[in-house]
């Protein structure tokens, strides 16, 4: 059983993450939650290969900051949001398929707002990345790591975002880069049961699927790659499922004329969450792809960086504002956002608390988040 277990913790040192979640059937989800619970620096089962590698100082360091970022997320954020959704998405949530375009890693926020979800489909331009085995990184290999994936998760302790520019810096090592190594992080944060791990992808015809192990659909390329993680949830065994794409959203991505598109045209009834966008929806290119995508949606959260408030029409959804708005964030990137007089004046007549940091509010001097809910009415 050693060797056996050597043999396969030697293969994955060597192989992209693509291979290796190719067989992951073959890996036992044991050892899936010990290593993301070893990259969460969280405690590991004594049986662990990984046990050997906690004792190191700089691990024991590494498990003092991750243990001090939880703390700050879930203080700060997780418990904010908790009592806020209870009142407000819990009574109109269909547990469903949560969708998050321009997502990056931020799998906590999506999963704290819509903790029940049968499905989480993620959108972000960043690949999927590759796991590489612990045991065959020197020491100041693995110190330095470790140190990349602090780099990546730290904000959303501090502003609830992702800054992108400091998560492809910190993800861009290829020992350890893309999203999945994050993705295992929270996971293990949010005391989540990992099943499996497979690659995926969307074929030209617009079908999710499993890749085989030449990495293909039925014989073809896919479109679109990407990873499903399965896995449950205290309490909940049914098995539930994330599926990350590595997509650029395009004004074309919800036409049937795309791969993409052919896949999220088979979508209905999704529950939307968009945060921290860079405006990119307010280009007049997308205005099709927000009346797309709110064609489908039953519920949406999101902040004034998402789908413009004009193209909300009155007679399909209720809106509700929480929080401030009187002008959005200017970014380095975007010195002259959308200003959105129509939401300002909303948001001036009309306008509950937010208790809780949300998009790019908190880089205003005076911290102030601003969060849309739109609620589709019933027979619409």
């Amino acid at each position: 059983m050693k060797i056996a277990l050597s043999a396969l913790l030697s293969l994955l040192s060597v192989i992209t993450f693509t291979s290796a979640i190719a067989n992951t059937g073959e890996i036992p989800s044991s050892y899936l939650n010990d290593l993301a619970r070893f990259l969460a620096g969280m405690p590991v089962d004594p049986a662990s290969p990984f046990e050997k590698l906690t004792k190191t100082s700089h691990y024991k360091e590494h498990r003092k900051k991750m243990d001090e970022f939880w703390e700050k997320v879930e203080t700060g954020n997780i418990r904010k949001i908790i009592s806020w959704r209870e009142r407000y998405i819990v009574p109109h949530f269909n547990h469903g398929t949560v969708f998050y375009p321009l997502c990056g890693g931020d799998f906590i926020n999506m999963y704290t707002f819509f903790p029940t979800a049968r499905r989480y489909i993620m959108v972000s331009m960043e690949p999927e990345g590759k796991i590489p085995d612990p045991l065959k990184l020197s020491e100041n290999q693995l110190k330095q790591r470790l140190n990349s994936l602090r780099g990546c998760i730290w904000t959303i302790s501090s502003v609830n975002y992702f800054v992108t520019k400091a998560m492809r810096a910190s993800l861009k090592s290829k020992e350890l880069g893309g999203t999945l190594p994050v993705y295992l992080i929270f996971a293990a944060r949010l005391n989540l049961n990992l099943k499996s791990i497979q690659p995926i992808g969307i074929s030209p015809a617009g079908v999710l699927a499993s890749l085989d192990e030449n990495g293909k659909i039925h014989g073809e390329t896919p479109a679109v790659k990407g990873s499903r993680i399965t896995f449950t949830a205290p309490g909940t065994p049914t098995p539930r499922e994330i599926i990350y794409l590595s997509l650029r959203i395009t004004p074309r991505s919800m036409e049937a004329a795309t791969p993409e598109g052919r896949y999220f045209s088979s979508l209905s009834g999704l529950n939307v969450l968009i945060k921290s966008a860079i405006y990119l929806l307010h280009s007049e290119n997308y205005r099709a792809f927000c009346r797309s995508l709110l064609e489908r949606t039953d519920l949406l959260v999101e902040d004034d960086s998402g789908i413009p408030y004009r193209y909300f029409t009155r007679d399909k959804f209720d809106i509700f504002l929480f929080g401030t708005f009187d002008m959005p964030v200017r970014l380095r990137e975007i010195p002259s956002p959308p200003r959105q007089p129509d939401l300002a004046q909303a948001f001036k007549e009309r306008a509950g608390e937010l208790p809780f940091h949300f998009g790019y509010g908190v880089l205003r001097k005076d911290h102030a988040s601003n969060l849309l809910l739109a609620v589709r009415k019933r027979g619409i």
